[in-house]
């Protein structure tokens, strides 16, 4: 009797349902894009070749997506994770941008016995780490990352001492 690892046959499917989630986002984006040029829902619904009912439930919708950052594949650390993982960045632009990401600070817990139990903050390395986590990144570029950011925080900061003398 064989033993199947199910996590890696799937591997192909949970590809194509990241890139499903990234369409859908661009989407989004897309159709707020053009509904800010002018024009009416009717007239941007026959262009797309949708209803106008349609086009309203998704403007809806685009309204609650968040823009992609400038200067960056996406609108938070995760999602730039996620087109790494379907092949739209290389390991190299996906280390870049992540080691350039002004990182939202966790929220301030109190230390007690529910510590363990902390929630992911937006915004913030919880995103890579959530990334991971959810395959999109493997462990060995988890750490090349990790160390990146560290460093250039630690460089970032050591420019902000001034110099006396």
């Amino acid at each position: 009797m064989a033993i199947t690892d199910y996590s890696i046959e799937a591997g192909r499917a949970r590809t194509l349902r990241q890139q499903v989630h990234l369409n859908q986002l661009d989407y989004r984006r897309e159709l707020s894009r053009l509904t800010s040029l002018g024009g009416t829902q009717r007239e941007w619904a026959r262009a797309l070749g949708i209803s106008q009912p349609s086009l309203s439930s998704a403007l809806k919708t685009a309204g609650t997506v968040i823009a992609v950052r400038q200067g960056f594949s996406g609108a938070d650390p995760y999602e730039v994770c996620q087109r790494y993982a379907v092949g739209q960045l290389t390991r190299e632009q996906l280390i870049d941008e992540l080691m350039r990401w002004d990182y939202v600070a966790p929220e301030k817990r109190e230390h007690d016995y529910f510590d363990d139990l902390r929630f992911s903050t937006p915004g913030s390395f919880d995103d890579v780490g959530r990334a991971f986590n959810d395959r999109l990144l493997g462990g060995d570029l988890y750490d090349t990352i990790l160390q990146a950011v560290a460093e250039s925080r630690r460089c970032a900061r050591d420019d902000s001492i001034p110099i006396t003398g």
